[in-house]
């Protein structure tokens, strides 16, 4: 079995999400059409009649979705009492927040580190309505320069104050395993000017790393259930959170369903299946993430790490891979400490290597059982697991970087 080390780009589907997945299957396949699959929908599991609850066990979670919203909120460390926006892209909720973005700010500070598409997307409403967004460079300093939290703050702040801005879009984990001070950012840009809107984009954070107190200083958060929550049906998260931010995005969120810019159908379906309202003409939707996300969720209840535990435990294997890549032709290369994470990028120190593309590079990995990401210039992405790699694992590792270089 391949070492897989790619969680950042779709983890592997847990066990739980599996069988969920199955029965769903089953279900639709055997049920779909009747009552008994509207009954499920609706109402949840316990509407089934004992002979199909033993039917189709995996789903047993599934108690509708206003129940989901609030098992999500609460696993991840969010407030049930706020609204949660779920679609089948992330993408649609990215447009959601960045229209409200650009109508609550002029000016919306965002660094060098944003994931491209959602940049773009927040550029075209910037440009729709007439907004600025500022760019600031962060990620050669971090890596090349060693750059320290307290100087990361103090960059953002100055140039928070200096370019007038008044709302942030920023990213709690990067795509780069970049784990980002949002509390301190937001904090420090609120002696300055008290932002108008704060977005987090918290794909990588997730299940990944706890997000409590970033919540406390957003006002919306944007995640996926496909990385490190292992759902794999992709289904993206929207958290309001604070009650300001639920009035707001509640408008612009019926603005668009009336304009038809609201082109997700778990979006609109999931908002008929909590209001009680109905579309004649709705788009058909893909139902399994919902279950899939059910059975993920089930799973991190019943963990045996709570999230602070889980986070010190992948912290330190990720320390243990990158003490043994410095043995290896490739180098580490981390952020400081505190702004470190459970992905770890690794540089190629062959000039060879660093000039392969980046599709070679990673089917070398894939060949020799291990499974990552690889970008330009000789640089791979790990994502690396909460539990201890067991020693065959770490000994692939160490063969596949030195046969790989």
């Amino acid at each position: 079995m391949s070492l897989y080390l790619d969680t950042a780009r779709l983890g592997q589907m847990c066990p739980e999400s599996q069988r969920a997945d199955r029965d769903f299957a089953r279900l639709a396949g055997e049920e779909a059409g009747s009552l008994y699959y509207d009954f499920l929908l609706r109402a949840g599991f316990l509407s089934l009649p004992p002979t199909l609850r033993r039917l189709y066990p995996g789903l047993r979670g599934w108690s509708g979705v206003r129940s989901l919203k609030k098992h999500v909120q609460l696993a991840l460390g969010f407030s049930s009492k706020r609204q949660l926006y779920l679609a089948s892209r992330t993408a649609q909720l990215v447009r959601l927040a960045s229209r409200v973005l650009c109508r609550q700010c002029e000016n919306i500070l965002v660094t060098d580190m944003l994931w491209p598409a959602y940049r773009r997307i927040l550029e075209e409403e910037s440009r729709r309505c007439g907004r600025v967004v500022t760019t600031v460079p962060l990620r050669a300093a971090i890596f090349d320069e060693r750059m320290t939290l307290s100087d990361l703050v103090g960059r953002l702040a100055d140039a928070y104050g200096r370019e007038n801005c008044d709302g942030l879009f920023l990213s709690a984990v990067t795509y780069h395993g970049i784990r980002m001070p949002v509390a301190e950012i937001s904090q420090a840009a609120s002696q300055v000017r008290r932002p108008g809107f704060v977005v987090i984009d918290a794909a990588q954070a997730v299940n990944h790393v706890p997000l409590h107190a970033t919540a406390r200083h957003s006002d919306f958060m944007i995640a996926g259930c496909h990385k490190w929550l292992r759902a794999y049906h992709p289904m993206g998260f929207g958290f309001c959170c604070r009650s300001s931010a639920e009035e707001l995005m509640a408008d612009s969120f019926s603005e668009m369903l009336q304009s038809g810019d609201v082109d997700d159908p778990l979006l609109r379906f999931s908002w008929e299946l909590e209001t009680g309202a109905c579309e004649p003409f709705s788009e058909t939707v893909n139902l399994a993430p919902l279950f899939t996300v059910t059975a993920a969720v089930e799973r991190i209840w019943h963990s045996r790490l709570g999230r602070h535990e889980k986070h010190a435990s992948q912290l330190a294997n990720t320390d243990q891979v990158a003490d043994l890549a410095k043995h290896t032709p490739w180098r580490p290369v981390r952020p400081t400490g505190p702004m470190r994470s459970g992905i770890l990028l690794l540089r190629a120190k062959r000039s060879e290597t660093r000039s392969a593309s980046p599709e070679a590079v990673r089917f070398a990995f894939r060949r020799r059982g291990v499974t990552l990401s690889a970008y330009d210039g000789g640089l791979v992405r790990a994502s690396i697991p909460p539990l201890s790699l067991p020693a065959r694992g770490l000994d692939r590792l160490r063969a596949a970087l030195n046969r790989c270089a």
